[in-house]
């Protein structure tokens, strides 16, 4: 990604791990999603829940949802920093409106109608019905839900905001300035986050309303500003790399107090009560617990961030070639993953065997259609603009 003179920054620089980060952030939504209908705490809430399952599945999905996201809006916001650099505050607005507003548009129902369609489809054949099939019938009033496209909504949303705040450049400053130090980033960033967190369920809900949700504001928003703030003062990425280990450290640390005090799965009674009241869940809060959880949050996504521009600041034609095929591979991913799961549940295959067959087939078919039908079509250029090669992007770098 090329960017002019700005500050501390250097010109005609391609930042080559924010692609591969953001590439590794969306591809992990399918282990994710995978993993869901293999870990007995998602039984009562998943659409395609096995009834085989293993903790391990559990613990991979609780993991990886710690910092798969909060990754990806700190990528957002750097990219987000760096367009409004390159083109202005008005072009960047209606960048983001192309490349993100409207793909959420095009795709919600496109998402919704086959998820309907393909949960029909199962409910024909499958021998074991997911629990929540018999929830659909005792819930009087359902709230649309986004789905796995909430990450759209939100973010055209920090991004209308951040353009607003763009607009207020002797404030923009200040603010990039002061969340780039050391004392926003471990006093402030964790208080926010914490209690931003404090009335939600753990672990974490998305959010996935179809109105503004102001939690996410204070969780994924602050993150999206983070990223910005490390754009416009990129040279203090190598202070903290330098940190990296006492940050994996505390994520360990933390991460092992938050899976030994997570709470029980949600009861049946439970599901049903949250999707009458709108998918809200009423909790208790628990200090520690929420503590743990903004630690680990915070410590994974600051880990993944050093190490990827650490180890993955390398340009070749693969990772350019993902990371453009990763944005179509994650907007159609679950309805793929959804019929290979329901077709899986049958058999009579090891649970892992099953959860690797889901993950392989889904991006086989995802990278196949993309490649054949997205690639150099009119979708291509709709979701991402026209693609360059690894040579064509050093040659404009």
């Amino acid at each position: 990604m090329k960017t002019t003179k700005d500050g501390n920054m250097t010109t005609n620089t391609r930042y080559h791990y924010i692609d591969n980060l953001r590439t590794i952030a969306l591809l992990l939504g399918i282990i994710f999603h995978a993993a869901l209908a293999y870990g007995a705490s998602f039984q009562n809430i998943w659409l395609t829940s096995d009834v085989t399952n293993h903790i391990v599945f559990d613990f991979i999905a609780k993991w990886t949802h710690l910092f798969r996201m909060p990754l990806f809006f700190v990528i957002a916001g750097f990219c987000g920093a760096l367009l409004v650099n390159l083109r202005g505050e008005n072009s960047y607005l209606f960048n983001r409106f192309k490349r993100v507003f409207l793909p959420f548009l095009v795709f919600l129902p496109i998402i919704l109608g086959s998820t309907l369609a393909i949960s029909f489809w199962a409910a024909s054949f499958v021998q074991y019905r997911p629990p929540i099939f018999e929830l659909f019938e005792l819930v009087e009033s359902p709230t649309i839900s986004t789905m796995h496209l909430w990450f759209l909504f939100n973010l055209f949303q920090f991004c209308v905001v951040f353009w607003l705040l763009s607009k207020w450049q002797r404030g923009y400053q200040a603010i990039m300035g002061f969340i780039s130090r050391p004392i926003f980033l471990i006093v402030v960033l964790p208080f926010v986050v914490g209690v931003s967190m404090s009335q939600q369920m753990i672990p974490f809900p998305p959010p996935d309303k179809l109105f503004p949700q102001l939690w996410s504001y204070g969780f994924y928003g602050v993150l999206f500003l983070v990223g910005a703030s490390l754009f416009h003062h990129h040279s203090v990425i190598q202070r903290y790399e330098k940190q990296l280990v006492w940050l994996l450290l505390i994520a360990v640390v933390s991460s092992y107090f938050y899976f030994a005090h997570l709470p029980a799965p949600l009861e049946m009674v439970d599901v049903v009560t949250a999707l009458n009241n709108g998918g809200v869940v009423h909790v208790e809060v628990d200090v520690f617990l929420v503590v743990m959880q903004t630690f680990a949050i915070l410590s994974w996504t600051a880990v993944c961030y050093l190490s990827g521009y650490k180890w993955l600041n390398m340009p070749d034609n693969l990772s350019r070639y993902l990371s453009d095929a990763s944005y179509w591979v994650y907007l159609i991913h679950l309805p793929i993953l959804m019929v290979v799961q329901y077709g899986l549940i049958n058999t009579a295959f090891n649970v892992f065997i099953k959860f690797t067959l889901s993950i392989l087939v889904t991006f086989t078919l995802s990278i196949l259609s993309y490649h054949f039908f997205v690639r150099s079509t009119f979708v291509g250029s709709f979701l991402n603009g026209k693609s360059y090669s690894v040579k064509e992007v050093n040659k404009l770098a």
